[in-house]
């Protein structure tokens, strides 16, 4: 009986819609299976942190280009990675019988922007503070990286280097860089050379010292770069700082604000990491006498250089979609040492225009640095003439 109720009240229902006008029936929707939702197309002006409006010229969902880097089967010479250091021994040729006699000779380490087949070869002349020609040696490649089209050049330290060739002398010497292979110079300037005492203080080592070459100019100067090393597809866009002493990467933090408010932290899905290094041979006076480059990137900050970028790290921030003002402060347990800021217009950073008239081929963006607090012992003056190995910068101004 039950059964033959439920179908006499179905039939009764079915003609019932079946008599029904047609704007009267209701819609039924069927889900559009396989199909992608589509995402509503974002505004062209969001509000940004601080209440401050961000003039967004790329759609969300945009990726930037990677950057070029420009190398061909000429060589270039990285001016940011040249480093001219003194190679102290405790031995001088020109007094044998004397033990714990310091003398030094240069030595050079750089990166050469370069897709060419053929093997370079290059050589570095030094010149005494008078200008009379002193030395010269051969470079040897040290490494190479397929991907960046760079090769690290370096003194080849083989042999008897010092002999009839190192001076116990300070002050202000010559370098040059030759391509052998047509005399194109790929680099000219001057480096300071000072010396400071260490060891016992006892006769026997009154002529031992250890001999640098002054670094302070390096301080006040900044870079703003995509890093593509850890990954080709969300690049981290990165700042790099100069910083004296010996530095334990725990106790760095560096936070990034956007239009004035923070959105991100070392200490949070970020990292420091040590890009460089310049010191003489011995351990003595790090606090006056190293100096350390190092890299702060956030891995929640991202430029996104592909679509399948913006899928891989989907809880990051773009650059891309996010033109505005930046800065970055740098903490030395917890005590703010270092701040500086750059711009992002169209998704890219905005180029000053310091590292073009200076004929800089990498892709970096030369910004000012503010030094703050006491931890750093340096210079302030340095870098209006020792900058680059005597080629200080144009168009850079600092405090």
């Amino acid at each position: 009986m039950k059964k033959i109720g439920l179908i006499t009240f179905f039939s009764l229902i079915c003609a019932v819609l079946i008599q029904m006008p047609a704007s009267a029936q209701f819609p039924i929707k069927l889900p559009n299976i396989g199909q992608p939702k589509t995402s509503p197309t974002p505004p062209t002006n969001i509000s940004g942190p601080a209440g401050k409006i961000d003039q967004r010229v790329t759609a969300s969902g945009s990726t930037g280009t990677l950057p070029s880097t420009g190398a061909t089967d000429s060589p270039v010479l990285l001016k940011t990675t040249l480093d001219i250091r003194c190679d102290t021994e405790a031995r001088y040729w020109k007094i044998p019988g004397e033990s714990n006699y310091t003398s030094w000779v240069p030595q050079v380490r750089f990166d050469v922007l370069y897709s060419g087949a053929t093997k370079l070869r290059l050589m570095a002349e030094y010149f005494t503070p008078d200008g009379k020609p002193w030395t010269s040696e051969t470079l040897k490649l040290n490494t190479a990286n397929g991907q960046n089209q760079t090769q690290e050049m370096i003194t080849d330290r083989v042999g008897d280097r010092f002999t009839n060739r190192s001076t116990n002398a300070v002050g202000t010497f010559g370098v040059k860089i030759t391509d052998t292979r047509d005399g194109k110079v790929l680099f000219q300037g001057k480096f300071k050379v000072g010396k400071f005492k260490y060891g016992p203080d006892i006769p026997m080592f009154k002529n031992q010292y250890d001999f640098f070459v002054e670094q302070d100019w390096n301080m006040p100067i900044g870079y703003v770069w995509l890093d593509s090393s850890t990954d080709k597809h969300g690049l981290l866009p990165t700042m790099s700082v100069w910083i004296k002493g010996e530095n334990r990467l725990d106790d760095l933090e560096a936070r990034l604000f956007y239009n004035g408010a923070q959105i991100a932290t070392t200490d949070d899905m970020g990292a420091a990491g040590s890009k460089a290094r310049r010191y003489p041979n011995s351990l003595q006076n790090k606090d006056t006498h190293r100096w350390e480059l190092l890299d702060f990137a956030w891995y929640k900050f991202r430029y996104a250089a592909t679509a399948q970028g913006r899928k891989m790290f989907q809880q990051s921030k773009f650059m891309n979609d996010m033109n505005g003002e930046y800065t970055v402060k740098v903490f030395h347990k917890g005590i703010q040492i270092r701040e500086a800021s750059f711009s992002v217009a169209g998704g890219e950073f905005v180029d000053n225009g310091i590292a073009k008239n200076n004929s800089f081929a990498e892709n970096k963006v030369i910004v000012p640095v503010k030094i703050m607090g006491d931890k750093d012992k340096w210079n302030a003056a340095t870098w209006k003439t020792d900058a680059f190995y005597g080629n200080p910068l144009t168009g850079f101004n600092w405090q």
